[in-house]
């Protein structure tokens, strides 16, 4: 019993520390569901592409969606006041490339917008952020999107869908 009452305190002190390495991935994966971030990863593409338009359209851009096929690198084209953004939406598992950014840049002139983005509930190679950043694209990647979906409550997933 003596050298329980000597232990104890460290097993204390021990499960503490644990338990404070996981609460950061708790919080985190709390977060993710709350945003509604996997039902998005589970999504097709035109899916995607409906839900991201639900998205800007609450927050108050005019959303025209182009052809599924044949779209010129635009998936879709938001309207706000006289700036028109093309998008091109990227659901994928792995890394958006440069070459969703070089489909944005090109679509960008076709479709007569001032402005380019690419969204995707993924992350963007070291080079595809270069190249954004060189032609003026802007990147909204998963966190970003985990925010404004916690933002936005997480509801448009359901209208998209």
């Amino acid at each position: 019993m003596p050298v329980l009452k000597q232990v104890w305190p460290m097993l204390l002190l021990l499960a503490g520390v644990k338990l404070l390495t996981l609460v950061p991935g708790i919080l985190k994966g709390r977060r993710l569901a709350a945003s509604g971030i996997h039902d998005i990863d589970q999504m097709d593409g035109k899916t995607f592409e409906e839900c991201l338009g639900a998205i800007f359209s609450r927050q108050g851009y005019a959303v025209e969606v182009t052809p599924y096929r044949g779209d010129w690198g635009a998936d879709l084209v938001l309207v706000k006041g006289r700036v028109r953004t093309v998008v091109q939406a990227k659901r994928y598992k792995k890394s958006v490339g440069v070459r969703a950014v070089q489909e944005a840049v090109a679509a960008k002139a076709k479709y007569r917008c001032s402005e380019a983005m690419v969204v995707t509930n993924s992350t963007f190679t070291k080079q595809a952020v270069e190249l954004a950043r060189a032609n003026k694209v802007t990147l909204v990647d998963r966190e970003q999107l985990v925010s404004q979906l916690l933002r936005q409550k997480g509801t448009p997933l359901k209208q998209a869908a």
